[in-house]
């Protein structure tokens, strides 16, 4: 009877720290507070980021830096040309993956203005222009 226990235990054990299908999807996310970017005929477009690591273990706590500048279509149109650099402190010992995402809405719920994967400890710079009147 012990040994029938003491097997199901490490049977258990080993079914949980395993990886299975459910390590592949994220899993944790984080996002630092809106940011409002005021384009050149004066429209407010308020921009949120967010991180996404695939454990919980990973503490993606972004740290975020914005530059806005005016820029012109090839006919002569403003235009805002936005770079958001995303950095998430690496780990103690580590360095893990991360999934970052500029969007006119929290949590990803509008439109995705810029997207990419990187590193902790490495800042991603998501680069993209709006096109407002």
């Amino acid at each position: 009877m012990r040994r029938l226990v003491v097997a199901a235990a490490m049977a258990v054990g080993l079914m949980l720290a395993s990886s299975g299908a459910a390590e592949a999807c994220f899993t944790f996310c984080d996002w630092d507070p809106l940011v409002l970017v005021i384009t050149p005929s004066g429209h407010i477009v308020p921009l949120y980021d967010s991180v996404w690591t695939s454990s919980a273990l990973d503490v993606g706590l972004p740290l975020e830096t914005t530059t806005a500048k005016r820029v012109y279509d090839s006919q002569g149109n403003p235009q805002t040309a936005v770079d958001v650099a995303i950095s998430v402190p690496a780990g103690l010992l580590f360095r893990f993956k991360v999934f970052d995402e500029v969007t006119t809405g929290l949590l990803g719920s509008g439109k995705v203005l810029a997207s990419g994967w990187g590193t902790s400890g490495t800042p991603v710079h998501l680069k993209f222009v709006l096109h407002q009147p």
